[in-house]
């Protein structure tokens, strides 16, 4: 009798009953977990093989600079540019380096040497980072974005992977960029670019030769809808200078080297911040979508 009670008992049908409820719920929960583990990583796929096109793009990018370099490394019979480049690669305070940028020779051999990898960091950061982080600047920058300041911009390596990012994203708006480096030797370099880019991607490249650094050339910089400091010597810049930057600017970009000064600096300013490589350090800004995009309006690409 006691064994058929166990059997028929309410309360134990009660028991059955809740517990398989319970498991119905967290089924539910972990199947929905599981469509959303799935959905994440098939857009980290896809993300994958937009970055792959993307780095193909900045190869092409890369191209109408080559004549540039290999006329000027051909003329370096005795490798100067590579032993300056080698020097330069063995000391860790790049800033006391500058006058090196100088010579005609390193510019070639650094932009060999440098471009992609400094091009491939830069798409890396906005793609892997930033943009997860913050959905709303990918919608920022194909609706909002069509003027950019780049400062420090060397041979253009955030150019071209900002342009190689945009044209493979489908943006059609016309670019214009604002260059400022404190060496003109890199005019040249640009102005190649600037040739090619115009017609075929939809781009002006205008360089200003320009030591960016103090809180009031904060006033001269024209208005953008995007700052980028790439590698651009910042410890040498006043701390005063990025809470200056974000009153004026909706997105700032900046790739530096790890630095406790930088660091402290940007951090202070309420920038987020996070590890690209060993060696690398990117700060960002972003104040938020303009009121006319929260609205729902539609912004034109034009």
């Amino acid at each position: 009798m006691e064994t058929e009670g166990v059997g028929t008992s309410p309360e134990s049908d009660d028991s059955v009953e809740k517990w398989w409820q319970s498991f119905l719920k967290q089924k539910l929960a972990d199947d929905e977990l599981d469509a959303e583990l799935r959905s994440a990583w098939e857009n980290c796929v896809q993300r994958r093989a937009k970055f792959a096109e993307e780095v193909k793009r900045i190869l092409k990018l890369y191209q109408p600079i080559e004549k540039v370099l290999s006329n000027t490394l051909d003329a370096d019979r005795g490798q100067r540019g590579q032993n300056l480049y080698r020097e330069w690669g063995q000391i860790r305070r790049k800033e006391c380096l500058l006058a090196y940028y100088d010579n005609d020779t390193f510019r070639a051999t650094y932009t060999r040497q440098r471009f992609v990898n400094s091009a491939t960091s830069f798409l890396q950061a906005l793609v892997y980072r930033i943009i997860p982080e913050n959905p709303d600047v990918e919608s920022y920058l194909r609706h909002n974005v069509s003027r950019i300041i780049s400062i420090g911009v060397g041979p253009g390596p955030d150019i071209a992977a900002y342009l190689a990012y945009a044209r493979c994203r489908g943006f059609t708006q016309r670019l214009v960029y604002y260059a400022m480096d404190q060496c003109a030797g890199w005019a040249s370099y640009l102005a190649a670019f600037d040739r090619q880019w115009s017609t075929e991607y939809q781009v002006s490249v205008w360089f200003k030769c320009f030591r960016f650094g103090k809180r009031e050339d904060v006033q001269t910089l024209p208005d953008a809808d995007m700052v980028v400091f790439s590698f651009a010597n910042t410890a040498l810049m006043a701390s005063s200078v990025w809470p200056l930057l974000q009153q004026r600017y909706r997105l700032i970009v900046v790739l530096d080297g790890i630095k406790e000064a930088v660091i402290d600096s940007f951090l202070d300013s309420g920038f987020k911040d996070f590890t690209l490589t060993e060696r690398t350090n990117v700060y960002y800004h972003f104040s938020g979508l303009p009121e006319s995009d929260k609205n729902g309006n539609i912004i034109s690409d034009e």
